[in-house]
């Protein structure tokens, strides 16, 4: 009487998209999307190309990959990726990933608030991904589920059934 099921390609299409920027610390979300689109350049999942497009299309952001750039690729272990350009280094990621990359940053104001933002995020179904830029925190990007045609009206009949359904999701402890 119970379905458990997991949520990303399952009920979703499994592609989220970028649908937000979410600024911390005085920073505008224009830098917010400046940063992370830098950092998502070279990021070839379909999150990494919705940054992108988010970026250019809610702030008219374009960029290259600029010369002597040195991509930091996603790996499992780290769950952070991101660019160094010069001196400078601008990373994405797991929101508890970022923290611990950037100790300094996880007790100040801006990570409360980055906290506060990404609680909302999942509440909302969302996953959040944090950005930061030498140390400092500049904000959250809200990635959505796409939800698979037909799922609302399946679980509809399920339910009729007296199947009740749950979601299990790895995207973080809230969601």
């Amino acid at each position: 009487d119970v379905l458990l099921h997991d949520k990303t390609g399952t009920i979703t299409v499994g592609d989220r998209q970028a649908t937000e920027f979410r600024a911390v610390g005085g920073h505008s979300a224009a830098q917010l999307a400046e940063a992370a689109l830098l950092a998502s350049l070279a990021d070839e999942t379909p999150e990494g190309r919705s940054i992108v497009v988010l970026a250019r299309e809610s702030f008219g952001r374009t960029a290259d990959l600029p010369a002597g750039a040195e991509i930091i690729a996603f790996t499992a272990q780290t769950r952070i990726s991101g660019i160094r350009i010069g001196g400078s280094v601008i990373q994405k990621g797991a929101v508890d990933s970022i923290l611990r990359a950037n100790p300094g940053a996880g007790t100040t104001a801006a990570a409360a608030a980055l906290r506060r933002i990404t609680d909302e995020v999942a509440r909302a179904g969302g996953t959040p991904l944090a950005v930061a830029q030498d140390g400092e925190l500049l904000g959250a990007i809200f990635l959505k589920d796409i939800v698979k045609a037909g799922i609302r009206e399946r679980f509809g009949e399920l339910r009729a059934m007296g199947i009740r359904t749950v979601m299990i999701t790895g995207d973080n402890p809230l969601t």
